[in-house]
């Protein structure tokens, strides 16, 4: 037996050593050097008085220097605290910054693997690579990451020609209707991927451009839940649809899913050429008895709303639009304007307006931040006041101001 296997056996025999040794090797892989010291403060009697005899008097505090220069005044003299500590826990010490190195390279070989796995795919895993979500993952579970890389692209080369059911599309990809429910990693990856491969920049926070980037791909994450809620609006489908027809001559509201709206090839009002959109659903109950064209969005830009807007503005169609005056519904405005230019109108919806909603609500800091992102000229007055006052008003304190208006003004549709 050689003199460090013979020192091993001697250590590991004085059980008494074992916890200052693990300190030694934790304090040599942080320090990637024989250097500082270990408080025995803590350490039990037994463990105290041991290190007491190795050192010939009683110690607080252990320097892995002094520890290597005792060891040196032993029958173990020559061999290192190094070789010493690697030889007892029968492993090489590894310091953190090698540790750490070893990690990157193979964090490297992983990514690299895959690019080279998924070739058609490389551009978009290159970025990917980067993205805090798939870092988390990698650290988290390696394998479950790379099953959610692969499903994803096994999607993107299976992409529908026509318009399909994300359920059923996860189930055909991968054996498993929610593999793309988008709370999940394989669902957020795929967005990823549809994102960066999209003509538009979509805001993958909003749940209604979210809806739209499926859309555009067609996958459809919902269209029975998803509907638009109506009144006064025509439309055709091979000729006048019935059920729209019905609902135009009886002032009937309807909640149209997406999936009746997407047959559709026109739309239009069924007198005049304006369309009111509301945000809320008891502001579109209140206004119905005036008999115009009316549509709710109940608070946001749904897909199947979208999808009839789009329809209405094809005909030429001016929509006037009237919302909350929180920061929500001040984004909801300019993006109906951006999307539509100059056939919105903006309708009872300026400072004047929101002053007359007497606010009172007060809006925390989270969510008036929501205002930096709001930049539509027609909005800044409005933006401003909201942000001096930290308050929101409600549309259905205009609610009678509207109703009057459209009663007083037959023209007006």
């Amino acid at each position: 037996m050689n003199r460090l296997d013979e020192a091993v056996q001697f250590f590991r025999g004085e059980r008494s050593f074992h916890r200052l040794f693990c300190e030694m090797k934790k304090k040599y892989e942080s320090l990637g050097r024989i250097g500082g010291t270990i408080s025995v403060a803590s350490f039990s009697m037994e463990e105290k008085d041991a290190i007491a005899s190795f050192f010939g008097k009683e110690m607080s505090r252990v320097s892995l220097a002094a520890f290597e220069q005792q060891l040196a005044n032993t029958k173990f003299a020559g061999i290192s605290l190094v070789e010493l500590l690697s030889s007892y826990f029968g492993e090489p010490l590894v310091t953190k910054k090698e540790q750490q190195q070893q990690a990157e390279q193979e964090k490297e070989a992983y990514f690299t693997r895959l690019i080279h796995t998924y070739r058609p795919q490389r551009d978009w895993l290159m970025e990917m690579a980067n993205q805090r979500v798939v870092q988390l993952a990698y650290q988290q579970n390696p394998q479950a990451l790379e099953a959610a890389i692969s499903a994803v692209c096994r999607a993107l080369e299976q992409l529908p020609s026509t318009y399909v059911r994300l359920p059923m599309f996860a189930q055909k990809v991968a054996n498993d209707p929610h593999a793309f429910d988008l709370h999940t990693l394989a669902g957020k990856l795929l967005l990823s991927a549809l994102q960066f491969y999209a003509d538009t920049k979509y805001d993958l926070s909003s749940v209604e451009d979210v809806n739209e980037l499926l859309q555009s791909y067609r996958l459809l994450r919902e269209d029975v839940l998803n509907f638009v809620t109506c009144a006064g609006v025509m439309a055709e489908k091979e000729g006048r649809h019935p059920v729209f027809a019905a609902a135009c001559e009886t002032n009937t509201a309807l909640n149209v899913p997406l999936r009746e709206v997407m047959p559709l090839t026109r739309a239009y009002p069924s007198i005049g050429n304006i369309v009111f959109i509301v945000e809320n659903a008891g502001v579109f109950s209140t206004l119905l008895d005036t008999n115009v064209p009316l549509i709710s969005t109940n608070g946001q830009l749904n897909l199947a709303t979208i999808w009839l807007l789009d329809l209405l503005v094809k005909e030429g169609v001016a929509l006037y639009y009237s919302g909350d005056f929180d920061p929500e519904g001040l984004k909801m405005a300019q993006r109906l304007v951006e999307r539509y230019g100059s056939s919105v109108r903006l309708w009872h919806y300026d400072r004047l307006d929101y002053l007359a909603t007497k606010p009172t609500v007060p809006l925390p800091d989270e969510r008036l931040a929501k205002l930096q992102s709001v930049t539509l000229h027609d909005l800044q007055p409005v933006k401003q006041e909201m942000l001096r006052r930290k308050k929101a008003g409600y549309q259905e304190a205009l609610v009678e101001a509207l109703r009057k208006e459209i009663k007083r003004n037959v023209d007006f549709v």
